[in-house]
């Protein structure tokens, strides 16, 4: 049932779309300096959200003065809070004609939507008049994407999108047409003062101090059961941490994971640690920050530590690592599964990666 609603209501976008654009026309004028951008994202997922926050920063250093707004809904106002770079956000809760209401008055001179196939998305910038949107045209399988998606894709000004390449300078490609041209593919991410001192605090309340010891968090879960690693493997290698490199183990994650981190914690004996689960998002970037090393799967957590530079080992099932993940480096570790199975992936491969990651951080220190 919902499927054939989710039909209807993209027809009648569409419909919507193409009857107003005999008025306002295409989607194509290009500003030559842009006085205020949107950029709509969103999604239920952390990480995915960290992606698009190269693009805030690319376009304040192309153009200084050009306003930045956000359009997004569920944590994606969470991820970007504190950011400088973003001049304001438009929250998305399913209201749309409310919320074309509000891009309407905001007289946007361009758009990108971050997110390749919605026609929804794509609706309303369109109907809220942003002169010129940027849109992703996939071109190889999976294509995902309603059957009113092609239609969008006239009106404004596609961009090749390709499905198993690396997404982040994809995002940025959506720019080019303002003349934003190979920018630097660097996440950023920003939190409190407050949310620092709160963290600190924690730690120090534990005897850990992130100017001294070694600091590994642990984010054994994520979005679904199938991306994750055993526990008792998770569990093996932060003892081994411990006990070898008097490592302070933290535990990062949030709703469902607290499932993934329990197991590690029912294997772990005697070994300290401190279970930060449901941080609000403020606190937890505030904890990546001061970790020395992030272990986990393919998640939230693993994305962040690439905004605050963290060295990490990261276990990838069902996903593409060429999607999410830079090429593996000494200090950034990808052990990829077999055939999408986490349990493939063994604990002495994980052993070998780990040491010869924590090899090049004891020559970098």
């Amino acid at each position: 049932m919902k499927s054939i609603f989710n039909k209807f209501y993209n027809f009648g976008l569409m419909a919507l779309c193409l009857i107003y654009a005999s008025f306002r026309g295409l989607a194509k004028k290009i500003t030559k300096e842009p006085k205020k951008i949107i950029i709509l994202r969103w999604t239920p997922h952390m990480g995915d959200v960290v992606y698009t926050t190269l693009m805030f920063s690319a376009v304040k250093k192309k153009y200084p003065n050009c306003k930045v707004c956000v359009v997004g809904r569920g944590r994606v106002e969470e991820v970007i809070r504190h950011n400088p770079d973003v001049d304001k956000f438009i929250e998305y809760k399913d209201n749309f004609w409310e919320t074309v209401r509000k891009i309407r008055q905001e007289k946007f001179d361009y758009g990108c939507v971050a997110k390749p196939g919605t026609s929804e998305g794509f609706a309303l910038l369109y109907l809220g008049g942003v002169k010129a949107i940027s849109i992703f045209d996939t071109l190889n399988e999976p294509k995902v994407q309603s059957f009113t998606y092609p239609f969008m894709l006239k009106l404004g000004i596609s961009v090749p999108f390709y499905n198993h390449q690396y997404i982040p300078p994809q995002f940025l490609k959506l720019l080019e047409p303002i003349g934003i041209e190979n920018p630097e593919v660097c996440f950023v991410l920003y939190f409190s003062k407050e949310a620092e001192q709160k963290v600190l605090n924690t730690l120090n309340g534990s005897s850990i101090h992130p100017e001294k010891d070694f600091i590994v968090a642990l984010a054994p879960g994520g979005s679904t059961e199938e991306r994750w690693w055993p526990a008792d493997r998770f569990a093996k290698l932060a003892k081994y941490l411990a006990a070898n490199y008097n490592a302070k183990i933290l535990f990062l994650g949030a709703g469902a994971d607290k499932k993934a981190i329990d197991g590690v914690i029912q294997n772990l004996g005697d070994t300290p640690y401190i279970n930060l689960l449901n941080q609000n998002l403020d606190d937890f970037k505030a904890t990546v920050s001061k970790c020395s090393l992030v272990i986990g799967n393919d998640s939230g957590p693993m994305v962040t530590a690439d905004a605050f530079n963290v060295p990490q080992m990261i276990f990838v099932g069902p996903t593409d690592p060429r999607e999410y993940h830079t090429e593996p480096g000494p200090t950034y570790k990808i052990l990829q599964s077999s055939g999408g199975h986490m349990a493939s992936i063994s604990l002495e491969a994980a052993f070998k990666e780990l040491n010869n990651l924590l090899h090049h951080l004891s020559r970098a220190t």
